[in-house]
């Protein structure tokens, strides 16, 4: 049997050292370029991704890249589908999505310039083989992310024309201002439907510093920063601090320190 190589990546980092796809990746793919493509479009039907047949996002891209030459056009459509729907469910849902209320515009908007984005770099390698692609590649659901977040910059600065930086009121930040930072997207990340972005979100949470992760675990179970009703609940009475800005500091500190870890936040972008 003839056997067939799988392309390495060309995408090099900063120290000059190409990008490489993760070990389980690679074995994956030099068993599936020895599949016929009938046997490959069955096992994209799995979608079980504990299952030793379940194709991983990684492949699929790698696969629908390498038809680049071919005009097998029922091929690339099924891959090119079976993508798209991996794309989409690794992006957080919009608010209100799932109930079928009022939608979260500039979400919608990042998630539609996400697939926007991520369909012109496919045309434009199936035309010129270049390395816009490799990272999705290396890690399908942290490159998603990194897109997102490049988008959701472009909402943030939407968002800001429109809303008011602080409330006229409190003085504090608007809501609207606090999404556009992200201090409410933990909730939107952990509904992603890609498990191992899940996985990625959880365990940002877990090796926060203890003081910063109590304050996103007390977030997610929706209880108020602060309140001047002395009978509700809040995270500065539980923490036992005198202000509600140390609480948001720490909060803050640990959206960066995520956002970071997710690859949508990095320091240095």
């Amino acid at each position: 049997m003839q056997t067939r190589k799988v392309e390495r990546l060309t995408k090099r980092k900063r120290d000059g050292t190409p990008y490489t796809r993760r070990v389980e990746v690679e074995i994956a793919l030099t068993s599936l370029v020895h599949l016929s493509r009938d046997e490959i479009l069955e096992r994209l039907k799995v979608r079980d991704p504990t299952s030793p047949n379940h194709v991983q996002s990684e492949c699929i891209v790698y696969l629908i890249r390498a038809t680049r030459d071919d005009n097998d056009e029922r091929y690339f459509n099924e891959l090119y589908r079976e993508l798209m729907r991996r794309l989409a469910s690794a992006l957080p849902r919009v608010e209100g999505e799932r109930a079928g209320g009022p939608e979260n515009v500039d979400g919608a908007d990042a998630r539609d310039r996400v697939r926007d984005i991520f369909r012109l770099r496919l045309v434009e390698d199936r035309a010129a083989p270049g390395s816009a692609l490799d990272y999705f590649e290396v890690m399908f659901s942290s490159a998603v992310a990194a897109l997102r977040k490049t988008s959701m910059g472009r909402a943030r600065r939407q968002m800001a024309r429109r809303d008011a930086i602080d409330d006229e009121e409190s003085g504090e930040p608007s809501i609207a201002v606090e999404k556009a930072v992200g201090s409410l997207d933990v909730q939107q990340e952990l509904l992603s439907d890609d498990p191992n972005y899940r996985f990625k979100v959880a365990k940002a949470i877990r090796t926060l510093p203890d003081k910063q992760r109590r304050v996103i675990e007390m977030l997610l179970q929706r209880m108020p920063i602060d309140s001047i009703d002395d009978d509700v609940l809040t995270i500065r009475k539980v923490l036992g601090v005198k202000s509600e800005k140390t609480v948001r500091n720490r909060r803050d500190a640990a959206i960066a320190t995520m956002r970071e870890q997710l690859g949508i936040g990095s320091r240095n972008d």
